[in-house]
């Protein structure tokens, strides 16, 4: 009698997910690596028929489902990367919390792509964007500004709690950053009047975040509806750039290069472990020289 292996695969996801969930990843980077790892394992069952374990994968098992993803699929190289990327973390969890002996993944070198730097928006385009937010509403001028003054990712700004806001000591602090971190930054005064006000208009509705949702009592702005209002926004301003919330953190990075603030301390305000993510702006001011080396006679 044949016996049927058992695929065991999606067990072990769910134990790596609730893993990044103690380790406060936030709800999007989870949603993300739960993505990729049904999409492979829905590769590799396919390609087994169900019979294989997860102690059982290969290396060779990755290499052939990056060639599926970019030969089938029609994944773009970034897309490969970030795929690699979740079994590089899913087998090392594997390795280091469940004792398993190989990481097939871990040798498995990341393709190289260039990713050019988004068109951001310069210093004039983002005061206009800013006043049409604050004329759409003091919500959104305040969840703009928090941004723009902070340059963090958008899962942070939106679930911004009021006890994280000190007003006397002039700091934010952002319990939950990518990669399961915390950050405090300083407070600017423009944004300590903005985030003041607001919570002075918004005091008695007992939420315990800065931007309450307005469908859900105590839970924070959704993702969707701040990049909906962000469109909006954008369309009463000059500006014809594409606009993201992601797009005005870049910007917050080319403004402060751009000012000859060192890379270390905007690798600090960014939440940049690597400094090869901040690096990536340094050639900003080799450009803004150019005007300069050219007077050369």
């Amino acid at each position: 009698m044949v016996i049927q292996k058992r695929f065991d695969l999606m067990l072990y996801r769910d134990k790596f997910l609730r893993d990044l969930k103690r380790k406060n990843y936030s709800g999007e980077t989870i949603n993300g690596y739960e993505k990729d790892l049904n999409k492979f394992g829905n590769y590799l069952f396919g390609l087994y028929g169900g019979s294989i374990l997860t102690e059982e994968i290969t290396k060779s098992d990755i290499l052939d489902y990056m060639d599926f993803l970019k030969d089938k699929a029609g994944f773009k190289i970034n897309s490969i990367s970030r795929n690699l990327s979740t079994l590089k973390s899913f087998f090392k969890f594997l390795v280091f919390e469940l004792d398993f002996k190989d990481n097939p993944a871990e040798k498995i070198r990341t393709p190289k792509n260039y990713v050019p730097l988004p068109q951001v928006l310069d210093f004039d385009e983002i005061n206009d964007l800013l006043e049409s937010a604050k004329r759409r509403s003091l919500f959104y001028y305040g969840m703009f500004s928090l941004i723009y003054y902070t340059g963090t990712r958008i899962t942070a700004a939106r679930t911004l709690k009021k006890e994280h806001v000190d007003f006397k000591n002039g700091t934010l602090y952002f319990p939950y950053i990518k990669g399961g971190r915390d950050l405090f930054l300083p407070l600017h005064p423009k944004l300590s009047t903005i985030l003041e006000e607001l919570i002075d208009v918004n005091q008695h509705d007992a939420s315990e975040y800065v931007f309450q949702s307005p469908k859900k009592v105590n839970h924070p702005i959704s993702a969707g509806d701040v990049r909906h209002n962000l469109k909006k926004i954008v369309q009463d301003t000059s500006i014809t750039k594409r606009v993201t919330p992601h797009i005005i953190r870049h910007s917050v990075a080319t403004h402060l290069t751009l000012l000859d603030v060192g890379q270390t301390y905007i690798a600090a305000i960014l939440g940049h472990v690597d400094l090869r993510s901040t690096k990536r702006y340094q050639h900003l001011q080799v450009d803004n020289l150019k005007s300069a080396v050219e007077k050369l006679l």
